[in-house]
């Protein structure tokens, strides 16, 4: 072997050594450095953005299959992290149009929230969100992990833009996710959190922070994209940003009259409780909170139409039912749309092997709610090993369910809100329940109140009373009247 060779074969050998592991302390202590050191990293006492942001309703699409509308958000946020408060000043264009300023403080552990000049207090739990926002900003995360470096572990190199990048888990209760960072820069560019969803089983949201730009000597990332099991769900620029700035105390006032009812922030979901109120002979709306059933007594089976929001709440409806009809099954239940709000639902179902009647355009949505990956809160059907044995019933136009005075038909009900929406009418009492067409409010809505009309001359029926999957108990004549606007004056 000649002296040339030898060094030719040890840098051959050594090619072919994988390089070490980056250690995770080290991989976060590289990005704190890069986002402008530690010292100035943890002296972050506030900083104010401006951005806009669009958000995409995913969930709330025409049909299953359709693109999401977006909600576009124009704003300023001052986040004050020394004095725990901050407070958000936006304008929100929703897909229908309606431009709505709002303003929301919190600050502490209470909270406002100011929309078109009406004041209610912040819900404890949007007040703990926004929390819970603070404590997963990347700055403040970094300097958590660092801290603590026993809450991290090492994760496989992944691959991002086509460039593997290495990665951290970090676990704190429900700050656990995974951050991954750019080998170039050193910057955190990717997180994932894994969380439990009704419908699509395991919730993976990934957010990617691009497009780093100094500040005040912070550099920070001025784009951010979440994206929802690969689908893009808001995507954020910001168009300014000052850092330790003087912060003016009177921004962050919350009146006296709206401490006096706010309730302090609480990450724990309200007890879910379900009521049944009765309608007619035989026919109950099952209420509670902002989502509603309605209930048909068919003598040897109840029919439920509507299964919303979660498997918590389809469990507390089954046990009101078991309660007030003991050994009475539920023999169906009538989905009225694909809306993840009124679907969240039927997971419960399918493990309960209950048939299931939807629209034909929803049947393939539905049975990948029973089929859906989930691992984070395993349920009786991810825990059985075999897909659920419902039958799912499909309807075109209509579908009489049952026989005599107790009978329902589901019909299809065209409107802009959705494609593929079912309409539930009790003929015996003339009670029509409806989802989101007019959500039921003292004031239902012009547009859809004609839709409501249309549809009612359309089937020849005869309608007294609408029960919403929302709000309150209308009498028709209120639908009339919404659909019919006053004359203006000469």
């Amino acid at each position: 072997m000649t002296a040339l060779a030898v060094p030719l074969v040890l840098l051959s050998l050594l090619a072919q050594t994988p390089a070490p592991k980056p250690v995770p302390r080290e991989l976060v202590a590289r990005a704190v450095t890069a986002m402008g050191g530690e010292s100035a990293v943890r002296g972050i006492r506030n900083y104010t953005i401006t951005f806009y942001s669009v958000t995409f309703g995913l969930g709330q699409e025409e049909t299953p299959q359709s693109p999401a509308r977006a909600t576009v958000t124009i704003g300023t946020q001052t986040t004050d992290f020394a004095n725990s408060r901050q407070l958000a000043v936006t304008e929100v264009r929703n897909p229908a149009g309606a431009v709505n300023k709002q303003r929301r403080i919190t600050a502490a552990r209470i909270g406002m929230l100011e929309t078109n000049g009406a004041q209610a207090p912040d819900g404890p739990g949007a007040v703990a969100n926004v929390e819970r926002l603070w404590r997963r900003s990347l700055e403040r995360l970094l300097i958590a992990a660092l801290d603590n470096p026993a809450t991290l572990r090492g994760l496989p190199v992944r691959s991002w833009r086509g460039e593997g990048v290495d990665g951290v888990h970090y676990v704190n209760g429900l700050d656990t996710l995974d951050v991954y960072f750019d080998r170039r820069s050193g910057l955190p560019v990717l997180t994932e959190a894994i969380t439990d969803d009704p419908i699509l089983g395991d919730r993976r949201t990934v957010t990617a922070f691009t497009r780093w730009q100094e500040a005040d000597g912070i550099v920070y990332a001025r784009q951010f994209d979440i994206e929802v099991n690969g689908r893009l769900q808001t995507n954020t620029v910001l168009t300014g940003l000052t850092v330790n700035r003087a912060v003016d105390d009177s921004l962050f006032v919350i009146p006296d009259s709206i401490k006096a009812k706010a309730q302090p922030s609480d990450p724990t979901p309200p007890p879910i409780v379900v009521n049944l109120v009765q309608l007619a002979p035989n026919v109950w709306r099952a209420e509670g909170g902002t989502h509603h059933s309605l209930i048909v007594d068919q003598g040897t089976r109840l029919v439920v139409a509507e299964a919303p929001l979660s498997a918590q709440r389809m469990e507390a409806l089954f046990d009101t039912l078991r309660s007030r009809f003991p050994g009475k099954p539920v023999g169906l239940v009538i989905n009225t749309h694909h809306h993840w709000d009124h679907a969240g639902g039927l997971r419960t179902v399918l493990a309960a092997e209950v048939p299931i009647v939807t629209h034909a355009r929803n049947v393939s949505f539905v049975r990948s709610i029973g089929t859906a990956r989930k691992t984070v809160r395993p349920d009786a059907l991810s825990k059985s090993g075999h897909p659920s044995r419902s039958t799912i019933t499909t309807v075109e136009d209509s579908l009489v369910v049952g026989s005599g005075p107790t009978r329902v038909v589901a019909y299809r009900l065209p409107s802009a809100h959705a494609e593929g929406l079912l309409a539930i009418y009790v003929p015996e009492s003339m009670i029509l329940f409806q989802s989101d067409v007019v959500n039921a409010a003292p004031n239902p809505p012009a547009a859809g109140s004609a839709e409501l009309i249309k549809f009612v001359k359309a089937r020849g029926i005869v309608v007294e009373r609408v029960a919403g999957g929302h709000g309150v108990v209308l009498p028709w004549a209120d639908v009339e009247r919404a659909a019919t606007p006053p004359a203006s004056a000469p």
